[in-house]
């Protein structure tokens, strides 16, 4: 489904330009949290295939996605984590 809004983990290279790599994710319509040592990034399914030229359809979690070419200098690695089961 086009609308399913996801969330990605972002972890940052050691020499990272954080607010540049920030700015360029939140362009291209991402939510940008911070964390630790990275970012918790979301957004719609549609936003997440358009960025990072991936196809959601029949994968397998977790998923380590491709980093953009104008983000590598900046990120380390794009994880698509498998989701938690919550028990009431």
């Amino acid at each position: 489904m086009a609308d399913d809004y996801i969330e990605l983990f972002l972890k940052w290279t050691p020499s990272a330009a954080t607010e540049s790599a920030r700015r360029w994710l939140e362009r291209h319509g991402l939510t940008v949290m911070t964390m630790k040592s990275g970012v918790l990034l979301s957004g719609t399914r549609n936003q997440i295939e358009k960025v990072f030229s991936v196809s959601l359809e029949n994968i397998e979690l977790p998923m380590n996605l491709p980093v953009p070419a104008e983000l590598r200098d900046h990120v380390d690695s794009v994880t698509l984590p498998k989701p938690r089961s919550y028990h009431p």
